[in-house]
């Protein structure tokens, strides 16, 4: 699961993407993925196959679809940076994938416990607790996910 808050214009969209199905706004839209040589190359709605091309750099993500490009602007949470900071929000430091989850969500970890590992640029990355606390997990082991994503908060 890859949560993301992108700006389009003014409009602002939290974004929660699963295997089967995206949740826009709470809003449940199911899609079937279509890979082509392991690489995403449309998504079918509603029995309707739709060729996509998407790319991400720093904090934007570009989105090709039958036709028609956009440009998103990837948003952080609402809270204030002092507060996330406060907060133990740990976030995805580069594009990678989770190699493994070392802690249960709910779990209590301590200041500097590895709680999972990031598999970037053909480097392991542990990623540790920032703060004693219980730990919220929002991703799975194997999950792909970009830069920018909330991995874990520390509560």
């Amino acid at each position: 699961m890859t949560t993301l808050r992108l700006r389009l214009g003014h409009e602002i969209r939290e974004i929660r993407v699963e295997a089967d199905a995206a949740y826009i706004d709470g809003r449940r839209v199911a899609f079937e993925r279509v890979d082509r040589d392991g690489v995403l190359a449309a998504i079918r709605l509603d029995g309707r196959e739709h060729e996509v091309v998407t790319a991400a750099g720093g904090n934007r993500v570009f989105a090709w679809a039958d036709g028609f490009a956009r440009e998103f602007e990837r948003v952080s949470a609402s809270r204030p940076a002092h507060a996330r900071d406060a907060s133990g929000d740990l976030i995805s430091p580069m594009p990678g994938r989770v190699r493994r989850i070392l802690v249960e969500n709910g779990a209590h970890a301590a200041t500097g416990d590895v709680l999972l590992v990031l598999e970037a640029m053909k480097m392991e990355h542990a990623i540790r607790s920032p703060r004693d606390g219980r730990v919220r997990l929002h991703v799975r082991e194997g999950e792909l996910v970009e830069a920018g994503v909330e991995l874990a908060e520390v509560e």
